[in-house]
């Protein structure tokens, strides 16, 4: 038996341990060297993924996922795939066990979608010790053993914002539809929005809304704030555009311009209501899954990967629109097409200091 496998039997073995007790314990296990475990030769890698909590874009994530390992499978680059959702309502006690739960089947990677950035690390490190090669999706998380693969939450306030100043030819009256407030990525995303406000004298943010990057919520927000506001040309934030629009035409206004959500409900209304002011739609890639796969593949391979892979956000404009409602279903949201020629070229460019490029869309 390699060392590797009888140090992974080993802290596997007290995983299992520890699932048997009452309560998680508080400690933290100290940082791994993650170790890549190469599978024996002429076998597949067995990929597991836990994910936090479920929505439409979670969904996606893990549908994209499921089809890209099935598809590696029948190479023979994969030979097992398993994805499960944590119980609870992202509940990082349920996700920790869950993740110690999938360490007894062994798997080669394991790749979280972590209910907390920083409740879960213990645990990461816990599979990173156990010689399980971790990669960590759509946070940043302080465990130097994982590789992270995410967007970049400030990129993505950018990208959110500056089309809709643009639109309105950078002055005019702005509702400004925050995120999830107290967050990591709302936190980095609404900072990097008044940083750029702030070069704009001439655009008013008359109110903010705490829309939760959820239409109906902001529809709501939005229908509680508009009877008292001036005239609005803008709602840019965390998607959410159906809403938006549905409260204007509510209180007979015309619609602003809007961040649409990237799913294909969202950018159907966008087509059928005919809006062409200016509006958009941008979100971050659960097609970032795809690219974490074949990082996975690579960093066992033994190539160069950072530490920190920092993929492109999801950017929708008016002459996109038809294309995107040609690939995708109703409540499926836009992802790139990652492959493994498109991560090799994205993580030679982060490797040269460079940003890394979406791939072309197919």
């Amino acid at each position: 038996m390699k060392f590797t496998s009888i140090r992974r039997a080993a802290v596997i073995a007290a995983a299992a341990a520890a699932l048997s007790l009452a309560a998680c314990s508080s400690g933290t296990a100290p940082a791994g060297n993650g170790t890549d475990a190469a599978p024996a030769d002429g076998e597949g890698i067995s990929i597991a993924l836990s994910n936090g909590f479920v929505n439409g874009w979670r969904l996606t994530l893990i549908n994209k996922f499921e089809e890209a390992a099935e598809a590696l499978k029948a190479e023979g680059k994969v030979s097992e795939v398993t994805s499960v959702n944590a119980p609870g309502e992202n509940s990082a006690t349920e996700q920790a066990s869950q993740i110690r739960s999938l360490m007894l089947q062994d798997p080669d990677v394991l790749m979280v979608i972590p209910a907390s950035s920083t409740a879960l690390v213990p645990t990461v490190e816990e599979a990173c010790n156990a010689g399980i090669t971790v990669i960590v999706l759509d946070a940043d998380i302080d465990a130097p053993c994982a590789t992270i693969v995410r967007n970049a939450y400030d990129v993505w306030g950018e990208d959110s914002l500056v089309p809709a100043l643009e639109a309105i030819d950078g002055s005019g009256n702005i509702i400004l539809n925050r995120g999830v407030i107290g967050s990591q990525p709302e936190e980095e995303f609404y900072n990097r929005q008044k940083e750029i406000l702030a070069d704009y004298p001439d655009v008013n943010v008359v109110a903010e809304v705490n829309g939760y990057c959820d239409s109906s919520t902001v529809q709501k927000e939005v229908v509680g704030v508009l009877g008292s506001l001036p005239e609005v040309d803008a709602v840019p934030g965390c998607i959410g555009g159906m809403g938006v629009v549905q409260a204007f035409e509510s209180a007979g206004r015309d619609a602003p311009v809007v961040v649409f959500d990237t799913d294909g409900k969202s950018l159907q209304f966008w087509k059928d209501s005919g809006i062409d002011n200016g509006s958009y739609a941008a979100l971050t890639d659960p097609g970032q899954v795809v690219a974490a796969i074949h990082i996975a593949l690579a960093k066992i391979a033994g190539e160069e990967v950072p530490q920190e892979v920092v993929l492109p956000v999801i950017q929708i404009g008016e002459d996109d629109l038809d294309y995107w409602l040609d690939t995708l279903e109703t409540d499926e949201f836009a992802s790139y097409p990652w492959d493994e020629e498109s991560v090799t070229a994205a993580l030679d460019a982060i490797n040269a200091g460079d940003v890394a490029v979406a791939p072309e869309l197919k």
